[in-house]
């Protein structure tokens, strides 16, 4: 059986190649002598002369070619050709496919989860919503009544101003009256002054004129008459006038009294009613609170869960976005170790290992295009 290829030598971190182990040996299978110089003498070559293959252009592929290709390819592709574990490949691609798949089923949990804790924050966010419109309806409705009780009490003032305009008018009249009486009043002091006057006049005189003593009593007795006359009218104007005062005191008494019936009525209906509303509305204003209180409490809860879900959620995105990150670079690298070693089986003369050949069948399906 011929003696497998080898394998490039391994390299640090540092992409620097480990030593050799003995200066003696090959540097690139490490397994042959070194070639030694000729009989004329000169210095030992670094690689050995067995020959491993023979390319498409029948030139033989020794260890210098292979150390050649080697460094070529790492300068220009680094170290995405370590060499050619290929085993190591698929353990690195099984390794992060077993945990993209629980983190994908994670994902898909949360997800579900968190559309729920929703759902559920909306249905109790409408049914809030739903208690606080029927809070404002009731709330409305007692304004509503306060409202109408407020419109009675003006209708109540309305008609207690037009018994004030009643009794001004009244008033109006019993001025009126009071004037007439005190100008009747007035007249019967300026008949009685005239009369005196008269008397006076006649008793100068009456000893000068008896001859006319007749003429100045008939004139006399029409004067008192007269007189008489002015003081029954002023006495039945001043009648009029106190029964007038006593309508008048007894209408503004009563008018004060059905007022301040009304008022009182009005005050008690009033206190009563914004009692009764007030109640009310702080019934319902704490009822509202309450529910506010514990939608704004149940929200909270949801949002901290929903940020713990979201975070995990984040969280479990960047896992699998780096495993996706992961499982791409070692799609890439197994691509590439597989394109190599199409590659190597395509120039002539190339055995390559059953076990290798098994690896690159089991592996076509899964390299990218």
């Amino acid at each position: 059986m011929d003696e497998k290829p080898p394998p490039p030598p391994r390299r640090d971190a540092n992409g620097d190649r480990e030593p050799l182990a003995d200066p003696v040996l090959c540097r690139y299978c490490r397994r042959h002598t070194r070639k030694q110089p000729g009989p004329r003498g000169g210095r030992p070559g670094e690689y050995c002369t067995t020959v491993w293959a023979v390319d498409e252009r029948g030139r033989e592929v020794t260890c210098a070619r292979m150390d050649e290709a080697e460094q070529i390819a790492f300068a220009a592709y680094g170290p995405a050709l370590p060499g050619l574990d290929v085993a190591a490949v698929g353990r690195d691609v099984g390794r992060a496919l077993a945990e993209i798949i629980p983190l994908k089923h994670t994902l898909a949990a949360l997800d579900e989860r968190l559309n729920a804790e929703v759902a559920d924050a909306r249905a109790r966010v409408a049914e809030a919503e739903t208690a606080r419109n029927d809070a404002e309806a009731r709330a409305e409705a007692a304004e509503q009544r306060v409202a109408e009780a407020e419109a009675a009490v003006a209708e109540a003032a309305e008609r207690a101003e037009v018994a004030d305009a009643c009794t001004e008018e009244a008033e109006e009249r019993a001025a009126a009256d009071r004037a007439q009486a005190q100008r009747a009043i007035a007249d019967r002091l300026t008949a009685e002054g005239e009369i005196g006057q008269l008397r006076e006049r006649l008793e100068q005189l009456a000893a000068e004129q008896r001859q006319a003593a007749e003429t100045a009593s008939a004139r006399i007795e029409e004067l008192a008459a007269a007189a008489a006359a002015r003081g029954s009218e002023a006495e039945a104007a001043h009648a009029r006038a106190r029964q007038l005062e006593t309508d008048l005191r007894d209408l503004a008494t009563q008018h004060h009294e059905d007022l301040e019936q009304v008022r009182a009525r009005h005050d008690r209906t009033l206190s009563e009613e914004r009692a009764e509303q007030d109640q009310r509305i702080a019934t319902l204003r704490e009822q509202h609170e309450t529910a506010q209180a514990a939608a704004r409490e149940r929200a909270g809860e949801l949002a901290t869960a929903a940020a713990r879900a979201e975070t995990a959620a984040t969280e479990a995105r960047a896992a699998a976005a780096a495993a996706t990150r992961t499982a791409e670079a070692t799609a890439a690298r197994l691509s590439t170790l597989r394109e190599g070693l199409l590659t190597a089986l395509a120039e002539p003369g190339t055995d390559l290992p059953p076990r290798v050949r098994g690896i690159l069948t089991d592996t076509a399906l899964a390299a990218p295009e």
